[in-house]
């Protein structure tokens, strides 16, 4: 997978804000890939591209994150599970990240 971008940074938000970001990416494999989960912390909500992505075409990952009770810096991991496997059987995994500074109401 080809991520656009790997890593958000938000600059600065107010506590208590909703931010909307979409992470896209591009299969740039032989054979279509799927993504099977995202886990992301319970102050985001996380959308995906539900079927399978095919070589050459483009999948997305759209992210809510409320920023409720967050403060000061902060750097949040979505990790992103493919379907697809490695030749151990492991599946790949794809590592982004949002950061930023949350600024206390």
């Amino acid at each position: 997978m080809l991520f656009d971008i790997e890593t958000i940074d938000f600059g600065q938000m107010n506590e208590g804000e909703v931010l909307s970001v979409q992470f896209t990416f591009m299969n740039v494999y032989a054979d279509s890939v799927a993504v099977e989960i995202v886990s992301a912390c319970d102050c985001m909500n996380v959308e995906w591209t539900r079927d399978a992505i095919a070589p050459g075409k483009r999948g997305y990952i759209d992210i809510l994150f409320n920023t409720s009770g967050q403060q000061a810096e902060v750097f949040k991991d979505i990790d992103v599970i493919f379907q697809n496997t490695d030749r151990k059987g492991y599946p790949w995994v794809k590592r982004l990240q949002l950061k930023g500074r949350i600024k206390k109401k």
